[in-house]
């Protein structure tokens, strides 16, 4: 009984700061990460602090449907009443009042008599008096026996037996929770001196400062990488040690640490690696080319340097005999079958920017699709790109395909049809002496080579969600999520013969869009950033 309520109480605080971000508390002013952190081993391999900040959840009532702000009340009203079945308590009156922030901390096992994770919260307390009448209401009502443990003057209680066992103190205005009282008596420890996570990995992880996320409401740290993967995969029983290949790249990540914030227009994932700076650092991409593609345009990606991505991928191998072995084996296979050259003929020339993007089609081999496909890159060397080019025309030829010549605007296309007049399977050209351009579907060509009406730079969705991306980046994604589902809908959805749940539907179409985005602010820092736009209530 004692764990349910304390256990749940602390896995329901995301639900409490989403649900019920209306009430107000008197806060203790011990809730913030870094004095969570006060409480938590520096030996800790990984952390994720949740915050209960009402204002930090209060965005989130702003988005969304009608019927989706509905599902989300009766999920949340679901997990109350499971928490009033499960412990005989009201969740908003008995445990919101005093319940605060929350670190959860995992601890290596240090006697090597266990392979399981040694599991450590720490929860703030917003009233004193609100979480002592919690306390001894869950005394009265539990029927299991409690005993108390003096631990260099701190009261522990061990309550519960056998797997259900658990161990809890107050600290400094912390409820510290744990299965093992060794492990509560290391974080009473830390709060009387010993080195925490709070002097190792700073405040800045957790506030959200080294993320760069305004209130960021989940956060996770994992100060060692390569210790926190060896401990993960200890704690699920793998026994089997890491490559020395595994290991060489693992070695490469320092730290590791991410976020989630709600923002004025959704809700932002960041994640950040400190590295030692021999990982593959790219130029950023040009977004030049975003303004060829149509304001229709639901789905598109860039980036640089496939050549230099490609020759890191083959340098990793190399280091093991049998994934060099598979690599080979891939390369003869390719050539084979197309008579190219992986390494000379395709990615030896990708050197530059490209785009890719996915632009509805009606008509053509693509209509009952609804959707056809642009790719424009900026080739580093022309003449080992259209060789590349004649040898695939020469081998499309072989099977009945046939070329055809045109010229919209100033660009030469050409247009492999396929055999039996069935339509045109692909198109290209080149848009300037570096940029190839090919398509696949009716009209593109025309709508990138000779663009005419707005771009997909002008339009409203593009430029919420990618406007709050970063300039710099080395590779993005976006996708129209409105569109998508439309299209789904419209054709996709038909065509499987599948309905959407409306429960389902009812989540997705509270969606716009969402954006992704790489960047390298320096050579031993790596970020990747995620925005997820959300429809406001009141449209």
């Amino acid at each position: 009984m004692a764990k349910k309520g304390m256990i749940m109480a602390a896995v329901l605080v995301a639900a409490a700061g989403a649900g019920f971000v209306g009430y107000k508390y008197i806060y203790s002013g011990q809730t913030n990460p870094g004095d969570l952190a006060e409480v938590i081993p520096a030996n800790a391999y990984m952390a994720a602090y949740i915050s209960n900040e009402p204002e930090a959840w209060a965005k989130l009532q702003k988005f969304g449907t009608p019927e989706a702000q509905k599902i989300v009340a009766a999920q949340l009203k679901d997990l109350e009443q499971k928490f009033a079945t499960d412990t005989k308590m009201d969740f908003s009156k008995d445990v919101q009042p005093w319940l605060g922030n929350v670190m959860f901390a995992f601890l290596p096992d240090t006697d090597g008599k266990s392979t399981k994770p040694r599991m450590l919260i720490s929860i703030g307390i917003k009233d004193k008096l609100k979480a002592l009448e919690f306390a001894n209401k869950l005394k009265a009502l539990s029927k299991e026996t409690t005993k108390t443990i003096d631990y260099k003057g701190v009261e522990i209680t061990d309550s519960g037996k056998g797997s259900s066992e658990t161990f809890t103190a107050v600290v400094n205005d912390r409820l510290v929770i744990s299965p093992e009282q060794h492990t509560l008596e290391l974080a009473i420890d830390t709060a009387k001196g010993q080195p925490s996570l709070a002097s190792k990995a700073g405040n800045a992880w957790f506030k959200g400062d080294s993320l760069q996320l305004k209130q960021p409401v989940i956060a996770f740290y994992i100060p060692d990488y390569l210790q926190g993967v060896q401990q993960i995969l200890k704690s699920g029983n793998q026994t089997t040690a890491l490559d020395p290949v595994t290991l060489t790249q693992l070695k490469k990540i320092q730290s590791f640490g991410g976020g989630i914030g709600i923002e004025d227009t959704g809700i932002r994932l960041k994640l950040v690696a400190k590295t030692d700076g021999t990982t593959l650092n790219l130029p950023s991409t040009g977004t030049k080319a975003i303004g060829s593609y149509p304001a229709d345009t639901f789905a598109l990606m860039g980036g640089t340097g496939l050549s230099q991505i490609w020759t890191e991928i083959n340098k990793v191998a190399s280091a093991s005999p049998e994934t060099q072995k598979a690599f080979t084996q891939m390369r003869q296979g390719f050539t084979q079958s197309t008579q190219l050259d992986l390494d000379q003929d395709i990615f030896s020339w990708m050197g530059g920017d490209y785009t890719i993007g996915t632009i509805p089609v009606n008509t053509g081999i693509v209509a009952s699709a609804g959707f056809g496909g642009a790719m424009t890159i900026d080739s580093t060397d022309r003449a080992v790109t259209e060789n590349m080019i004649t040898k695939l025309t020469n081998l499309a030829k072989t099977s009945g395909a046939t070329i055809e010549q045109r010229k919209v605007g100033n660009t030469q296309i050409s247009d492999l049809k396929a055999p039996g007049g069935a339509g045109t399977v692909l198109s290209y050209g080149w848009l300037s002496d570096k940029s190839l351009l090919l398509t696949v579907g009716d009209g593109l060509v025309e709508k990138i080579a000779t663009p005419t009406g707005e771009s997909l730079t002008g339009a409203a969705n593009f430029k919420t969600t990618m406007g709050a991306m970063p300039d710099q980046k080395q590779s993005y994604a976006y996708i129209d999520v409105e569109k998508v589902f439309s299209l789904f809908n419209s054709k996709l959805g038909a065509m499987a013969g599948q309905n959407i749940p409306p429960d389902v539907n009812a989540i997705v179409t509270s969606i716009r869009g969402l954006g992704m985005s790489s960047t390298q602010p320096d050579k031993n820092t790596s970020q990747f950033e995620a925005l997820l736009t959300l429809k406001s209530i009141d449209k």
